[in-house]
């Protein structure tokens, strides 16, 4: 599939299955869950390959900067959640490894390394050491990713370093399937925003007051 559809299928199904209780934890959630999401294809590797990896590290770039921006505007406490109880080696050593594995997964062939379990578990710690908060979202955001790409007609080798791949062979990555998806999961993300802010704030007592009155 696509990286618009990854990043939407991997913001609903972040936000789906780990409801967010603050609203700190729920930028965080959709920044974790857009990057899981869009990382796995950091590898695509030939031609057309190293723009559109380019183009993946930079929206994942842009994704964590509008989450600081984010914070910054209205003081949600992301940067001092970040840094509670933590060292700054802490979150400084896990963030180098990240980048390395990234590093190593762009020059590996696609949907093998970046692909595989092994490398969700890898990130995803990596994630979690630094940032625990993020890692379930980023996690689910990952898997979300894997498991449409099952749907496509290239293997994905979710047992890496195994060479046997796994493939349903029931859809183009590129056509309708890929933009109901899309949609899908833009609609999913929109409706599980709203009811995250909804619950964050406890908007139903204000919601019955009205009525009341």
């Amino acid at each position: 599939m696509l990286g618009h559809t990854h990043t939407a299928v991997g913001i609903a199904a972040a936000l789906a299955i780990v409801p967010p209780k603050s609203m700190p934890e729920l930028l965080v959630g959709i920044g974790a869950g857009a990057l899981g999401g869009l990382i796995c294809d950091i590898d695509v590797g030939t031609s057309k390959s190293h723009k559109q990896a380019d183009l993946i590290t930079m929206f994942a770039a842009v994704i964590v900067a509008v989450v600081i921006v984010t914070d910054q505007l209205f003081h949600v406490g992301i940067q001092e959640k970040l840094m509670a109880n933590e060292t700054f080696v802490q979150v400084f050593f896990p963030a180098i490894v990240f980048i390395g594995i990234c590093a190593y997964g762009k020059n590996t062939r696609h949907r093998t390394f970046m692909h595989s379990l092994v490398g969700m578990v890898l990130l995803t710690t990596c994630v979690g050491v630094a940032l625990p908060v993020a890692a379930p979202y980023f996690g689910i955001g990952f898997l979300s990713h894997i498991f449409i790409d099952l749907f496509n007609k290239k293997k994905v080798m979710l047992l890496w370093p195994s060479k046997n791949g796994v493939c349903f062979k029931l859809c183009s990555s590129k056509g309708l399937v890929n933009k109901i998806l899309f949609y899908a999961g833009t609609l999913l993300s929109g409706i599980c925003i709203l009811v995250s802010i909804y619950n964050i704030y406890n908007l139903g007592q204000y919601i019955g007051l009205l009525r009341f009155w």
